[in-house]
């Protein structure tokens, strides 16, 4: 159950991504950049989407041990990292937990260790603190959020998360041709439709404004 979980999240948070990255780069328009309401949008993502699946899921959860409870999922990760802190794909588990409940401060920190644990050289651990970053504010994605996705794609040139945020990271600090190179990276690896979409409106953009920036200026008359 705790893989459908993490399963569950993981496409919440690409699926918030898609909302709220139109929402929180800058605007081809004269109207300002949403940041209220990218958030708004990923708290009602995640909130409808649990919410919803609670409601309607025939699983018994009240077979299962509780967060406060000894036996959960957290403190049996959180018993066994204090025994075994070196342990990787645990830290990892604990902060997608985190994430899950949306604790994300907590959540950064489990993914911090993992990539102490790491030496710098898991982009999970990188991708992860920089999604959990951003969902505490979306301004990071101008900051250590970006830089971090910057380093995944370094050590995962191929991974999608970090191809999309550091495109979007790309266009907000006016990189338009990295911007470009990512998003048509991600478009080559053929993801779902509604994906295609919303990356080829990207790059369309992107060429417009690449296109009036490389456009001629006209003689000033005498």
């Amino acid at each position: 159950m705790i893989v459908f979980i993490l399963s569950a999240a993981m496409l919440t948070a690409i699926a918030a991504a898609l909302v709220v990255i139109p929402l929180i780069r800058p605007l081809r328009t004269q109207l300002p950049p949403a940041p209220w309401a990218a958030i708004l949008s990923c708290v009602l993502l995640a909130g409808g989407s649990t919410a919803l699946y609670l409601k309607f899921s025939n699983w018994s959860w009240r077979l299962n041990p509780g967060i406060a409870s000894p036996e959960s999922p957290i403190e049996v990760l959180v018993h066994h990292l204090d025994d075994h802190p070196g342990d990787l794909d645990d830290w990892l588990k604990l902060g997608r937990s985190y994430d899950i409940l949306q604790e994300y401060p907590l959540a950064v920190r489990a993914f911090e260790r993992a990539d102490e644990v790491a030496h710098g050289r898991s982009a999970p651990a990188l991708i992860d603190e920089a999604e959990a970053m951003i969902m505490i504010h979306d301004s990071s994605l101008d900051g250590r959020a970006g830089r971090l996705f910057d380093r995944a794609l370094v050590l995962d040139p191929n991974s999608p998360k970090a191809l999309f945020f550091g495109a979007a990271t790309a266009l907000r600090q006016g990189k338009l041709t990295l911007a470009r190179a990512r998003f048509s990276k991600l478009l080559a690896m053929n993801p779902p439709e509604n994906v295609k979409v919303v990356l080829r409106r990207e790059i369309a953009g992107i060429d417009s404004k690449l296109g009036a920036n490389m456009a001629p200026t006209a003689p000033k008359k005498n």
